[in-house]
């Protein structure tokens, strides 16, 4: 009888003990949900935060709205439209030393143009679209998407409109000679690195700088984008942003080829594959 007393007094401690660990059990889950939830209520798009960033990536509006308890999704347009950046550039007219090319009366004009203004024009427009994922009870998560639109990251052009005349003919002057000599003088232009930007027809210059026109985004932020429990969140996000290798394109459309392809921008520019962001976020959840 003793013994049976002990045998159910030892029971009872363990289901009280496993009863216990039963209750605490699906409190620890729903607290762990709890914590990797990013809003208030699960539900697909049942939310909506209206966001403004800034940051490398330019300025930009984005809504988000979630689709998991951990994944939100958010799509906007971000861009740059910052004035123009003036800068001189050198003519490449003083490097002939040939005599009979001296002498010629296009290549004599065009050394006597010392320096040109040109307008750098930042101009670049993406739609986009991210989903960012919060693995973890922490305000990390990782961020990908597509970004789509501008293929011109930069804008060349002279700002005296129609003025580079003389670069235009000298050039056409160089081409011909190499064509009857078959020599290899580097064309007229103006100088940017290890690139020569010639005149067109219409005695300007006028080159962008080229990217692909749908761009893959792989990052990482911390913050949300849109509060759990408050109207306002704040949320910093950084990553890459896959464009190709850019090109320096004429307004006709022909790729202006480097005069090297050991350093310089050109070796830069075959690097720069992937064009780096970092986006500051400011949102403000509607409902």
């Amino acid at each position: 009888m003793k013994q049976y007393r002990k045998f159910i007094s030892q029971f009872c401690r363990v289901a009280m003990v496993a009863a216990t660990i039963a209750l605490l059990t699906p409190a620890a889950g729903a607290q762990e949900n709890k914590n990797l939830q990013l809003h208030s209520e699960n539900g697909m798009l049942n939310h909506l935060a209206v966001g403004l960033q800034s940051g490398l990536g330019g300025v930009g509006i984005d809504v988000a709205m979630p689709l998991h308890r951990i994944v939100t999704v958010r799509a906007g347009i971000v861009g740059n439209a910052f004035g123009d950046i003036k800068f001189k550039a050198i003519n490449t007219a003083s490097e002939i030393t040939q005599m009979q090319l001296v002498e010629d009366d296009a290549v004599r004009r065009a050394k006597m143009v010392d320096k040109v203004e040109l307008a750098l024009k930042p101009r670049f427009w993406n739609a986009f679209v991210l989903a960012e994922v919060h693995p973890f009870p922490t305000p990390f998560y990782f961020s990908a998407g597509l970004f789509a639109g501008s293929r011109t990251f930069l804008h060349f052009r002279n700002t005296n409109d129609g003025a580079l005349q003389s670069l235009y003919d000298a050039n056409q002057k160089v081409q011909d000679y190499n064509n009857l000599f078959r020599t290899n003088y580097p064309p007229i232009g103006l100088k940017f690195g290890d690139y020569v930007f010639t005149a067109d027809e219409n005695y300007n210059i006028d080159v962008k700088m080229k990217t692909w026109a749908v761009k893959p985004y792989l990052g990482i932020g911390f913050g949300q984008s849109m509060a759990r429990h408050h109207r306002l969140s704040f949320a910093i996000d950084a990553g890459l942003l896959f464009w190709g290798s850019p090109e320096f394109v004429l307004n006709n459309g022909t790729k202006i080829k480097s005069t090297s392809k050991e350093a310089g921008i050109t070796h830069f520019i075959s690097w720069f594959s992937a064009y780096p962001m970092i986006q500051l976020r400011l949102a403000y959840k509607i409902y």
